[in-house]
């Protein structure tokens, strides 16, 4: 079933969350092909735990630094091998695996599978105050969706920003194919915790994701939630 995915994540120096979501993955599919995208500074234990998942099923790029979620979701799809990337946020639990029916959504031109909600023009949840948004664009939420990619590499590629995937939906979207090859998967709800202008998070069956894991972790660490410009 999973011969044809490969998993990718992005951690930065959250090996308790890592750990949990790994092995939350690894609990349903043993065997299936994942690539770490590893941000974490050598000296953080994160970065020694990720080096000991190296082996056949399980390859670590340590980056050197912090390139970021969406340069490191991106450098990730680029090294993958097979029909399919199912990029799951380093935070998520995985309670049951919708994979399977995940799969059976997939037609040739289908873009991506997840939970979709809302943004504006800049990335920004549509609605946000004082950001004169004038149109809501469909937008494939990365914590946890499936990939074609092939298809993923005909349009803009996730970059560095809160909302990372925001400049491929904008991109889909102005070629007038958001409903066409963006597909929302019944069960995924998005966060399951907290709430934001235009959601309220809500439990799921599939798979468990509290807002702001790892930018709460940063933000404790007194780092930056998101370092860096943002691309607009």
């Amino acid at each position: 079933m999973t011969s044809d995915i490969t998993a990718i994540t992005v951690v930065y120096n959250t090996k308790e969350l890592i750990e949990r979501a790994y092995n939350s993955v690894r609990r349903f599919h043993p065997d299936m092909k994942m690539i770490i995208i590893d941000n974490s500074e050598k000296s953080d234990p994160c970065y020694f735990y990720l080096e000991s998942l190296n082996g056949k099923f399980t390859d670590v790029i340590h980056t050197g630094k912090n390139i970021g979620h969406g340069i490191g979701m991106d450098k990730g799809i680029r090294e993958v091998r097979t029909k399919y990337a199912l990029i799951f946020d380093s935070d998520i639990i995985m309670l049951r695996s919708p994979i399977e029916k995940m799969l059976v959504m997939m037609d040739s031109d289908t873009y991506g599978i997840g939970w979709i909600y809302e943004i504006g023009p800049d990335g920004f949840d549509f609605g946000t105050p004082g950001r004169n948004h004038y149109r809501a664009i469909p937008y494939l939420h990365p914590y946890f969706h499936l990939l074609n990619v092939d298809n993923y590499k005909k349009f803009a590629p996730y970059c560095h920003h809160g909302a990372p995937c925001y400049k491929a939906m904008v991109d889909i979207y102005e070629h007038k194919l958001s409903e066409k090859i963006l597909k929302q998967f019944p069960g995924l709800t998005g966060h399951t915790s907290g709430r934001g202008i235009n959601w309220i998070g809500r439990p799921s069956k599939y798979i468990q994701h509290d807002f702001g894991g790892t930018r709460m972790a940063n933000k404790l660490a007194g780092k930056k939630e998101i370092e860096g410009t943002w691309q607009k």
